[in-house]
């Protein structure tokens, strides 16, 4: 969408700082244009849930940079265990929601593939990208 001549996504990880994903606030159009940022997977789980983002695609989307940030949250120590809480938690925000389930474990997939917590990391902020591409 272009608002004020620039183009916009729905989602994306903010310039300058990938540990930020920012969401265009559904809630608010077409009233007003306002951008969320969202640091946690707690603060994705909410948007989800408070409809902040709304449509199939955009939830798997959210869905998939929510795991993202979990992974960024999560300690090296337990972290497979920490992501399948998140996983669980985002899953539990919209339980009939095809797209969010499908991202859940699309994202699980992906960071099965790494060897260490950093390669997962590395791996989630990728596929979460891909999904939302």
């Amino acid at each position: 969408m272009k608002v004020g001549g620039q183009a916009y996504r729905t989602i994306w990880l903010k310039a300058g700082d990938e540990r930020v994903v920012q969401v265009i606030d559904q809630q608010r159009l077409p009233h007003a244009f306002e951008v969320q940022d969202l640091r946690t997977a707690d603060d994705m789980c909410r948007a989800i849930r408070d409809m902040t983002v709304r449509g199939a695609g955009l939830i798997g989307a959210a869905a998939a940079f929510g795991m993202y940030l979990a992974s960024l949250q999560a300690h090296d120590s337990g972290f497979d265990d920490a992501m399948t809480r998140a996983g669980a938690a985002l899953q539990a925000t919209r339980p009939t929601a095809a797209n969010l389930a499908w991202a859940v474990a699309r994202m699980h997939a992906a960071m099965a593939m790494g060897r260490t917590p950093e390669d997962k990391r590395t791996l989630a902020r990728r596929e979460a990208q891909a999904i939302a591409d």
